[in-house]
């Protein structure tokens, strides 16, 4: 009876229901049914959405965080941001070492100028700009390698193959059946099988300046040392002069630049040459305290070397700065979600912010080069001779001709850009020999010419470069095209051994590598800027703990003895003796095989990456790491990457951190590019 009932009651409800239904209107079953349209549309478009995401990061575009400082300063991992508190130039030092564990064991507390080479301390206590920044953020493109090879000189994101699951980013340089070389810095490659003679590998410009590093700008200028008259870098120079010759070159320096003039003679070309110097510790406290330091002999020169400002980070023990270590696992959410996942931590009483690293009583490390020694962090191990040159350069309508000289190994490589029909001419004079000669270019060709519009009673930007066995010319931003080809091949003229810096009193040569000359009528030069080649340290091994071209074993046979690698940095300082140095002869050259499908990458920040230079051999040498598959560990055991672990190109850095932004969370636009 109750079951009877219970049916009676659902269909009288149902029929009451579907008589309710009935009596809405047409225009209410429509707005009903599209409502309810709306909201599927709604659920399903979170879903494809979703997946759309899904297959894009699977197949199109990821993004990712660098995280270590390997190829800085193209992409830079966990970093500090510096200006320089005595020249005003902005850089950054790696600051990957904090982040290395679950809290923090070392602290970056100071950095070293790449353009004055001042020490500069960071307060970590009360300058918040001066905290620990995560790597750069940057977008991958998956899709193009489906389609296309990569592109040599491409920075590439690949899977690590001693363990795939770990993802590293490189700058490719070796490609499949290539036999690569490197030696003193630059990179040759062959046929992998083949008995051709190998040929150095030449960055296209754009590359070339987005891996050049800084060696000096005369925009930013140490109001110290211009109040103490510590002589310019820049100084008019004549052949056999001890000093600069008078009605010559003026120079004007102030804190906000600096500006040379001249009246030249109409027979006779006025030099001003860069003389690569900085000052002592002594002498930065003497101009600090308002003394002269105009006796500092304004030609006194040093090599130029591989200095890299990222890896002149100064680190202590945590426990100097911190009483209570930043950590991932203390503070609040917050606090970490605002400091790069660590927490504030709790400073040392006895930490004095700001200070030098003196007050850390000999602990501090300078450098990536792990050395107590704090001259060895403050300069590069190898000379660079491939430099590039820029200037601003205004002539009077009575201007004859503007020369730009770099000098490498005793080699003039000059560009004569006559001011009456602005047609340059392109020169090699081998002065290193004694005998002034006059070397080819590719071809037999000894002088390139090109049109570069560069005309008397103009202003230009010039730009020229020697790198890569190649000469190239901008005229305000743009590369001239020259009537034939501007490659040359140094080792026709310079064997191994005979590849170093070259001085003679007469001619300074390599101690002034970089020259302007001016012939007739009046000219004024301002925005001088100096910007040295990536130098490929030629190593195949892991051993971090001072990478070099040095090989140890023929450094002691050559002196007889041990040479540290002081020992190397204060020959750089000493021009006279460079002809005798036997760490020339001491410097490796290594070669690796690819084959097919193989590829070869290296960091752009040489001293500190952990490329493909570094895993042949070495896995004997290491447990196997937990987690880690081993064949695949085995499998790593080559200096290459094969074809199936690449995973994409680097195309762009997104919003990167502000910094000393008005506006918080704002990105640093400057930082945002393609990646080159």
């Amino acid at each position: 009876m109750a079951r009877a009932k219970n049916a009676d009651r659902i269909k009288q409800e149902a029929a009451e229901a579907a008589a309710n239904q009935d009596q809405r209107t047409p225009a209410e079953k429509r707005a009903e049914s599209f409502r309810v349209a709306a909201q599927r549309e709604t659920v399903e478009a979170f879903v494809v959405a979703f997946i759309l995401a899904l297959l894009f990061r699977a197949f199109l575009a990821e993004a990712f965080v660098i995280p270590t400082g390997s190829m800085a300063p193209t992409l830079m991992g966990a970093h500090k941001d510096l200006s320089c508190d005595q020249c005003g130039q902005q850089f950054q030092v790696g600051a990957s070492r904090e982040r290395s564990g679950a809290s923090t064991n070392l602290v970056v507390v100071g950095g070293v100028c790449p353009n004055c080479r001042h020490v500069n301390s960071l307060d970590l206590k009360d300058n918040g700009e001066d905290t620990t920044f995560n790597g750069d953020r940057i977008l991958v493109s998956k899709f193009k390698y489906m389609i296309h090879d990569p592109d040599r000189w491409d920075v590439i994101v690949f899977k690590y193959p001693g363990n795939p699951k770990q993802n590293y980013i490189k700058r490719l340089v070796g490609l499949p059946t290539e036999t690569l070389t490197l030696s003193h810095g630059d990179v040759y490659a062959r046929r992998t099988g083949t008995n051709d003679k190998s040929m150095i590998l030449r960055k296209p410009p754009t590359t070339l300046m987005a891996m050049s590093q800084l060696v000096y700008d005369t925009d930013f200028q140490s109001e110290s040392l211009v109040n103490a008259d510590y002589p310019s870098r820049w100084q008019a120079w004549a052949e056999g002069a001890d000093s600069p010759p008078e009605n010559s070159w003026t120079t004007d320096r102030k804190t906000d630049g600096f500006v040379a003039t001249v009246k030249a003679p109409a027979d006779a070309d006025q030099w001003l040459r860069y003389f690569h110097r900085f000052p002592t510790d002594e002498q930065w406290s003497a101009a600090d305290a308002g003394q002269s330091l105009s006796d500092v002999d304004a030609y006194q020169s040093q090599a130029i070397t591989d200095f890299y400002a990222y890896d002149s980070y100064i680190h202590v023990p945590a426990g100097y700065v911190y009483k209570e270590r930043p950590s991932t696992s203390g503070g609040g959410s917050l606090e970490r979600s605002l400091n790069g996942g660590f927490s504030n931590g709790e400073f040392n009483e006895n930490y004095d912010s700001g200070a030098g690293p003196e007050q850390f009583r000999g602990v501090a490390i300078w450098g990536g080069q792990d050395s107590g020694n704090q001259q060895i962090g403050r300069d590069g191990m190898h000379w660079v001779g491939d430099l590039i040159a820029e200037a601003d350069i205004e002539t009077s309508s009575d201007a004859k001709e503007v020369t730009l000289e770099i000098v490498e190994a005793g080699v003039k490589y000059q560009c004569r850009i006559n001011l009456a029909d602005g047609r340059a001419k392109l020169t090699i004079i081998d002065a290193g020999s004694g005998k002034g000669e006059t070397r080819n270019f590719t071809g037999a060709n000894s002088s390139p010419t090109a049109e570069t519009g560069f005309k008397a009673g103009s202003r230009h930007t010039v730009r020229l470069s020697n790198c890569d066995d190649q000469l190239v010319l901008w005229v305000d931003g743009d590369v001239i095209e020259f009537d034939s080809l501007t490659t040359f091949d140094a080792r026709d003229y310079r064997s191994r051994d005979e590849d170093y810096p070259r001085w003679s009193k007469n001619d300074p040569l390599d101690a002034a590598p970089v020259g302007l000359a001016v012939k007739g009528g009046e000219a004024t030069v301002r925005h001088l800027q100096i910007r040295r080649d990536k130098y490929y340290i030629a190593t195949n091994n892991a051993n971090f703990g001072g990478i070099n071209d040095y090989d140890n074993s023929t450094l002691f046979r050559l002196a007889g003895s041990g040479v540290s690698m002081g020992d190397i940095q204060s020959v750089f300082a000493m021009p006279q003796r460079w002809d005798e140095f036997i760490g020339w002869q001491a410097r490796r050259t290594v070669s690796f095989t690819l084959h097919e499908d193989q590829f070869f990458p290296m960091g752009d920040n040489s001293p500190e990456s952990l490329d493909a230079r570094c895993w042949a051999g070495t896995k004997s040498q290491y447990k196997l790491p937990r987690g880690v598959n081993e064949p695949a560990w085995r499998w790593a055991d080559d200096s290459y990457v094969p074809r199936d672990l690449l995973v994409g190109k680097a195309l762009v850095v997104f919003w990167p951190h502000s910094w000393s932004s008005p506006v918080p969370f704002t990105p640093n636009f400057k930082r945002m590019k393609l990646i080159r």
